[in-house]
């Protein structure tokens, strides 16, 4: 079995590469192998996995400066082992570069035999002693390409920020995407505050710090175990989620006793979020299209101590109120989307999206939101969301469904419960003019996401 946290990774990312999975889920078809190796080992796997997707253009750039033969036309493997050395030569300092290369060398020998194995020793060693040399496209010639190269974005998606949001702000969202975001997590609050969960962690982690706009929020770097292993996540006092998630279920305001149906609930840490703000009481319907994705909420709500959920596997797209026989108060659409707005934690997803993508996403996304607003009570509310800071999936969607829809409208007074006054003050900051939340990973350190309250209007 492999053993070599180098090989590990290259074999991870080939499979990536090489499959319509995510990075998750190559992840999760090599733990085997990762998993025998030592702390370190693993840490210096995922760094060169996530490194290298991180910065890829910007390690194509160089590589390509120094390589004979075009990218394309090298083998994946060697391809990828070119990649992670690369990284380690621009980005890494602990690791000399002659032992880097040397490691690559004797993996290529492995993998493809001498003459392979002396290619990338060529180019490997021709990137470390002139790599200083290589600049970046000018910006006052091409600003898109100087973007691509120097942030690693392609090139479709950095023409279309560049429009989008101008020259330095993309600059600003790139750099930040570009950075190791800290683990976020919401407090559970129907076991335990969140001061006092702080504390706790502080013992297994480093950098303890409350989430500014979530009022429930902690993030944190360094855990000293495994997450799975902290004794506060084995007594369900936390859930893993990024404050801009928190704050899109906030803005659904949910209260105890309403009936909420999770659309689009997935593994379910918008549904367990729902449950806490209505202090376990009410009914909450969490369904998805995939099954297995509910069996992993079911046992989540277990751990959290939350029995209000029921889970319901099925396709949006063709359900009616039949399915329930009863409307609901409140309905959350956390629709499929780019996930253009969550790169910092999935540096993968920017090399397979596409504008043919958006395209067949934002198609599917109307259509979804027009199904769940049939499930919505007169007077009742209905949340749409993605994580995708993209036009198309955002207002596009809410135009076209409000010009279809005369008996819904963007709901503009939004209240904490409680008439929380600090967090409905909080989170209004992300709310504009129009009642569109949007947040962006470059001013506040979160992901980004979308968000509008639809309101059905009551019956006359």
């Amino acid at each position: 079995m492999i053993k070599d946290p180098r090989h590990i990774a290259v074999t991870v990312l080939v499979s990536w590469d090489k499959s319509f999975n995510t990075l998750d889920k190559a992840l999760e078809n090599h733990s085997e192998e990762i998993s025998i190796l030592s702390k370190n080992d693993k840490n210096l796997c995922n760094a060169l996995i996530f490194g290298v997707l991180r910065h890829r253009g910007t390690i194509d750039w160089t590589l390509g400066a120094f390589s004979k033969t075009p990218l394309e036309k090298i083998d994946k493997p060697l391809l990828y082992l070119l990649r992670i050395t690369c990284f380690q030569i621009l980005y890494m300092d602990r690791i000399p570069f002659f032992a880097a290369i040397n490691t690559s060398v004797d993996i290529a020998k492995k993998m493809s035999g001498k003459k392979p194995a002396g290619f990338i020793n060529a180019v490997l060693r021709n990137t470390a002693d002139n790599f200083s040399t290589i600049g970046f496209p000018d910006p006052k010639d091409n600003k898109p390409k100087f973007i691509s190269v120097k942030f690693s974005l392609p090139l479709w998606l950095s023409k279309k920020w560049n429009h989008a949001f101008g020259f330095e702000k993309t600059c600003l969202l790139c750099r930040q995407i570009n950075t190791i975001p800290q683990i976020t997590l919401r407090t559970n609050t129907l076991k335990v505050d969140r001061q006092s969960l702080a504390k706790s962690l502080s013992l297994v982690a480093q950098n303890i710090q409350l989430t500014d706009y979530a009022s429930q929020g902690i993030s944190f770097s360094k855990p000293g175990i495994p997450i799975h292993e902290f004794e506060a996540f084995k007594l369900g006092l936390f859930q893993i989620q990024d404050e801009a998630a928190q704050i899109v279920t906030r803005f659904l305001a949910p209260k105890p006793g309403e009936k909420i149906l999770d659309a689009c609930a997935g593994l379910g840490g918008k549904t367990g979020h729902i449950a806490q703000l209505m202090k376990n009481k009410g009914i909450i319907i969490a369904a998805d299209i995939e099954s297995k994705k509910l069996e992993s909420l079911q046992l989540e709500s277990k751990r959290l101590g939350i029995d209000i959920i029921r889970t319901k596997p099925l396709n949006l797209l063709k359900t009616s109120f039949k399915n329930f026989n009863f409307y609901f108060d409140r309905v959350l659409l956390d629709a499929p989307c780019t996930g253009l707005g969550v790169l910092r934690r999935n540096p993968d997803t920017k090399w397979k999206r596409s504008k043919n993508d958006i395209i067949r996403l934002c198609a599917q996304q109307k259509k979804m939101l027009g199904a769940a607003a049939n499930l919505v009570k007169p007077g009742g509310l209905l949340v749409y969301a993605v994580c995708s800071c993209e036009k198309e999936e955002n207002e596009e969607v809410i135009q076209q469904f409000l010009k279809k829809r005369k008996d819904f409208l963007i709901d503009k007074t939004f209240k904490s419960y409680n008439d929380d006054r600090l967090m409905t003050d909080l989170i209004s900051r992300f709310i504009s003019k129009d009642g569109f939340l949007k947040t962006y990973p470059d001013a506040n350190n979160m992901d980004g996401f979308f968000a509008v309250r639809l309101r059905r209007k009551s019956k006359a």
